[in-house]
């Protein structure tokens, strides 16, 4: 009897183990997806301080690293052939440790995995000077500035939080309304508060429900405030793209004269900037500011370093904040020395066209990285159709996206050849798009139902799908024994898609 209970025991333990190692692995895949789904959902959080005194020498510095670089490696402390490099940058050699730590108290302000560079079509860029592993902090840094979104609920000027008739506190001094005491003494509220002050009247905001027009300029007018008063702070936001000739023939361009122009020299009675000086920030503003999710509704800021890294639809590099609004660069994948970094300044669950077309008009440029002049998007047919001749299995796409701009474009069908007008394929697809805005996402049965209608136009990795699925992953299911499961189901197949190519 005491064989055999012990042979039973055992067997128990052996199905014990193994049904724990099963759940294990349910909920490390649960875990993985839900990492994924963040990093998906934060990848929109489309964009930009190394201390004072630091930028103009970083700059020369790093110009200075590059041309030694390609000479013999020689020890920064006393000259001499050096085989050990900074672990930090990869940039600069050290003969001895004695020689690294004496060095080490300027060398830690200008030491980063990365130099800048100059390039004739993108500008100001950064470029890897050591391989970074995924997860690697690149870039760590404090905004220039801060303010609200131009369009905007009324909003503390101090910490960003929506205000309500009961939250609302009027600042003693400028009647700007603020969340506390404490926002209303913060450094950040000087410059309109200031203003306001030297105006002569307070102002007085009672409607918290609707967009209120006079935050339109906030933003501006913090920028400006550093020209007149910190010089070392304007001469990193100056140096920004601001695309002033572009956005002359634009309707942003026009809105800015009549709404942040006038505002500043009517309201505040400012006739320190000129109508020039004030487009050029608002230009800068709206290239390079970025948005950050902290509150609700969310900020913009801008940022001096990360603003130099360039764009691609499959960056590189991928963006985080902290809780006092401070961005992290992180790299996203493996990058080799020498590689560009980027991250993506438009929603990577967008199609392409729609990301090309939405960089045009917020950023001025045609995108022809490596996903937007793939038509297939490494093979995931993200944005491609199904084809509608009889009993074929293909997906259309144009030959490239560059050319779908063109009204006699086509898409041709990878099965049969068979092509269709770009016209057509975008009206099905604006028809489908007007039915998903319209469609309650809070739904199990019309999400579902929405999948169903549409398969028989879309491919089943479309953007379109896409943005249901994710609704799907989150909402709760009346199958309880499912619920864990449904979200790995739905997800699987595009992760799956995504990790073959």
């Amino acid at each position: 009897m005491e064989v055999v209970s012990k042979v039973f025991t055992k067997d128990d333990k052996e199905e014990d183990l193994s049904r724990r190692a099963s759940k294990g692995t349910v909920r490390l895949r649960f875990v993985l997806f839900v990492f994924v789904l963040v990093a998906f959902r934060r990848a929109k959080l489309v964009r930009y301080n190394v201390r004072t005194r630091c930028c103009y020498y970083d700059y020369r510095y790093q110009r200075k690293l590059s041309t030694k670089m390609a000479e013999d490696p020689k020890c920064e402390v006393c000259q001499k052939p050096a085989p050990q490099k900074c672990s930090g940058c990869h940039a600069v050699h050290y003969c001895s440790r004695e020689h690294q730590k004496a060095a080490w108290v300027i060398h830690r302000k200008v030491c980063k995995p990365f130099k800048i560079c100059e390039d004739e079509a993108l500008g100001r860029c950064l470029i890897a000077t050591k391989p970074l592993k995924p997860g690697d902090v690149i870039i760590k840094e404090d905004p220039l500035i801060w303010g609200p979104s131009q369009m905007t609920v009324p909003v503390c000027l101090g910490c960003g939080v929506a205000l309500t008739n009961k939250t609302a506190r009027p600042c003693q001094k400028c009647g700007w309304p603020m969340c506390s005491d404490i926002c209303q003494n913060s450094p950040s509220h000087i410059p309109e508060c200031s203003y306001t002050i030297n105006r002569g009247d307070k102002v007085s905001i009672k409607n918290f429900n609707i967009p209120h027009p006079s935050y339109q300029c906030i933003t501006v007018l913090r920028c400006l405030y550093q020209k007149q008063f910190l010089s070392n702070v304007w001469n990193k936001i100056k140096l920004l793209e601001s695309h002033c000739k572009a956005r002359q023939l634009t309707p942003s361009y026009q809105q800015d004269k009549r709404q942040v122009v006038e505002f500043i020299r009517r309201f505040f009675k400012i006739d320190t900037f000129s109508e020039e000086e004030i487009l050029k920030v608002c230009g800068i503003v709206m290239i390079n500011a970025h948005e950050v999710p902290l509150n609700e509704p969310p900020h913009i800021a801008i940022y001096e370093t990360t603003s130099m890294l360039e764009h691609s639809c499959r960056a590189n590099c991928a963006k985080s904040f902290t809780s006092k609004g401070g961005v992290l660069v992180s790299a996203g994948t493996h990058i080799e020395k020498g590689e560009h970094l980027s991250i993506c300044y438009t929603d990577p669950l967008w199609g392409t066209p729609n990301r090309r077309h939405h960089l045009w008009e917020t950023k001025f440029f045609w995108c022809n990285c490596s996903r937007c002049s793939d038509p297939t998007e490494f093979g995931t047919y993200f944005s491609a159709v199904r084809c509608q001749e009889n009993d074929c299995k293909g997906y259309l796409l144009p030959k490239s996206f560059q050319e779908d701009t063109d009204s006699n474009a086509r898409w041709y069908c990878d099965v049969c050849q068979s092509s269709t007008s770009s016209i057509i394929v975008h009206e099905t697809l604006d028809n489908i798009g007007r039915q998903l805005d319209m469609m309650p996402k809070g739904i199990l049965n019309i999400c579902r139902a929405f999948l169903r209608e549409n398969d028989k136009y879309l491919s089943p990795n479309h953007y379109y799908f896409t943005d249901v699925k994710f609704a799907l992953c989150q909402l709760p299911s009346s199958e309880k024994t499912t619920n864990i499961y449904r979200p790995i189901i739905i997800i699987s197949p595009m992760l799956n898609s995504l990790c073959a190519n």
